[in-house]
């Protein structure tokens, strides 16, 4: 299993955030973590799988509020790049994962968080285990239920 895990956040928006900001929170959430998928990829047997932290925040169809706008057009960003890379290998029997934790008591997730650390991986973990051998991609949260794109 290669399973990548990055994200910074910015409660910032659009007309706030500096080009300088944005760019590194896109580098960071989006195209560092798929680099390393290009990186390590073939170090994953064709019965293994590759995953990636993403965020339920990455959802189109999901953003009803607006909040968070930078945070999520990066993890947006991460879910298209993740999809590309699918598509590019569509023959590929390996199990593909976009794994979103809900929202979870750390830094980025703030204290008022739902979820703690110890409730959310666990589950995650379980989540992903249950996916082993299916191929293709998936969007999944940390109970293991399909999250819209």
């Amino acid at each position: 299993m290669l399973f990548v895990n990055a994200g910074i956040g910015t409660r910032d928006m659009v007309a706030d955030i500096s080009t300088d900001e944005y760019i590194r929170m896109m580098v960071t959430n989006a195209l560092s973590p798929m680099r390393i998928v290009e990186s390590f990829k073939d170090l994953v047997l064709p019965t293994g799988t590759i995953g990636i932290m993403s965020s339920g925040q990455g959802s189109i169809t999901n953003n009803e509020n607006g909040h968070y706008e930078i945070y999520r057009a990066s993890k947006t960003a991460l879910n298209m790049l993740m999809r590309s890379f699918a598509a590019r290998h569509a023959n590929d029997p390996r199990t593909l994962l976009l794994m979103a934790p809900g929202w979870v008591r750390t830094d980025l997730g703030g204290p008022q968080a739902r979820l703690s650390i110890e409730e959310s991986m666990p589950n995650l973990a379980n989540a992903m285990d249950a996916q082993v051998g299916k191929a293709g991609l998936q969007y999944l949260d940390y109970l293991g239920r399909k999250v819209p794109w």
